[in-house]
C-alpha cells in the first residue's frame, strides 16, 4: 500500500511540474508574440491550440531531423489558433473580370540560368507583417515587387519599404482585408496618370486592424511610379523562370492552408497533395536554385508574415512540373 501511495505522489508531483512549465511556456510565448486575449476563456482556447501545435510541431522535427521531411516547423504568431481558423483568415481571392492598362510584358531572357538569386548582390530586403487580422498580402505583394525592382534598375542595396497600408486603405475597394488582389492595385497605380507609392516613414502600417482604412493624404511621395503590369498564364513555371531571371520579381497566388505553411521555418517546403481548404496568401518570387541536403528544386520567394516567420521571412518552396507555382502570376512591367 506504502509502495501505492508513494507511485501515485511521484507520478501526480511529475503532472504537476509539467503542467507549471506549460504554463511558463505559454506565457513566455505571450510575451515573445505580443499576445493579448479578450478574456480567459478565449486566452484558454489560444493555451489549447498552442500547446496542440507545439505538439505537431515536435513531431515533425524528429522527422526533419532524421531527414524524412526537407523542411522545418516552429512556433510563430499563428501557432494559437486552428488551422482551421488561420485558413479563413486568409480567404481565396476573388478577381476583377477585366484589366487596364497592361502591356504586352517587356520579353524576357530566352533561357534562364540553372540557379538565380535577386539578393545575390546583397540587396537589404525586410519581408513585412501583414499581422494576423487582416489578408493583406495582395497589398504587401505589390509594394514588395515595385521595391525591388526599382532597387535593382537604381542600384539602391538599402531600399525603403514601400506603404502597402496606402494600397489598403486608397485601392482596397472595400475588400482590403479580405478577398482583394494585386491586380486592383495595379489597375489603381495604371488607371491614376502620376500616381506615386509612398513609403512606410510617410504612410505607417497598421496591421492591428482587421478592416481597410481611410485613404489619407500625403505630402510626399517616393517617385516611384508604376506605368504598366504583365501577366504570366497559369502553370507557365518555365516563362516565371525566364522573367524572375530577367529581374522581374513576379507575384503569386499561394494556398497557404496547410500546417507546413502556418507553421514554415526553414527548408524547402513540400505542400500536401491536398490541402485542407482554399486559402489564397501572394508570395514573391525572388530566385530559384537547388538545395542539396534535400536534392530538391525550388523558389524563393519573400512572405509578408514578418521576419520571425520562416527564413526570415522567406520560404523556399518545391520547384516541380507537377506542382507548378505561377497561378495569377503579375508583376510590375514598367516603372517611371
Amino acid at each position: 500500500m506504502l509502495k501505492l501511495l508513494l507511485c501515485c505522489a511521484l507520478f501526480a508531483g511529475g503532472y504537476a511540474f509539467n503542467h507549471g512549465q506549460a504554463q511558463l511556456d505559454f506565457e513566455a510565448y505571450m510575451r515573445d508574440f505580443h499576445k493579448e486575449y479578450a478574456n480567459s476563456a478565449e486566452q484558454n482556447n489560444a493555451q489549447y491550440y498552442y500547446n496542440y501545435h507545439k505538439n505537431l510541431i515536435t513531431q515533425h522535427e524528429a522527422l526533419a531531423n532524421r531527414n524524412a521531411s526537407s523542411y522545418h516547423v516552429k512556433l510563430n504568431q499563428f501557432s494559437d489558433i486552428r488551422l482551421k481558423t488561420f485558413a479563413a483568415r486568409l480567404p481565396q481571392s476573388v478577381y476583377p473580370s477585366n484589366s487596364f492598362h497592361t502591356m504586352m510584358p517587356v520579353p524576357p531572357m530566352d533561357q534562364a540560368p540553372p540557379q538565380f538569386d535577386m539578393l545575390a548582390n546583397t540587396m537589404t530586403l525586410t519581408a513585412q507583417d501583414q499581422g494576423t487580422v487582416c489578408s493583406s498580402s495582395w497589398a504587401y505583394s505589390l509594394a514588395k515587387s515595385v521595391q525591388i525592382m526599382n532597387a535593382l534598375q537604381t542600384s539602391n542595396m538599402k531600399p525603403l519599404n514601400i506603404s502597402a497600408q496606402s494600397l489598403i486603405d486608397c485601392a482596397g475597394m472595400g475588400t482590403g482585408c479580405t478577398t482583394q488582389v494585386p491586380q486592383i492595385g495595379f489597375d489603381y497605380l495604371t488607371q491614376n496618370p502620376g500616381t506615386s507609392l509612398v513609403t512606410e516613414t510617410e504612410y505607417p502600417p497598421n496591421n492591428s486592424i482587421n478592416h481597410e482604412g481611410m485613404c489619407l493624404p500625403t505630402m510626399t511621395a517616393s517617385n516611384i511610379v508604376v506605368e504598366s503590369y504583365g501577366i504570366i498564364a497559369d502553370s507557365n513555371d518555365n516563362l516565371l523562370m525566364r522573367y524572375v531571371a530577367s529581374g522581374f520579381p513576379v507575384i503569386v497566388e499561394y494556398n497557404p492552408a496547410t500546417f507546413g505553411f502556418m507553421h514554415y521555418s526553414s527548408g524547402v517546403y513540400v505542400p500536401p497533395v491536398h490541402a485542407q481548404a482554399s486559402s489564397s496568401q501572394f508570395l514573391v518570387i525572388l530566385g530559384y536554385g537547388h538545395d542539396t541536403q534535400s536534392n530538391l528544386n525550388y523558389w524563393r520567394a519573400v512572405n509578408s508574415f514578418g521576419s520571425t516567420w520562416g527564413e526570415d521571412g522567406f520560404i523556399k518552396i518545391v520547384r516541380s512540373p507537377t506542382q507548378p507555382i505561377a497561378k495569377r502570376a503579375i508583376f510590375p512591367n514598367t516603372l517611371i
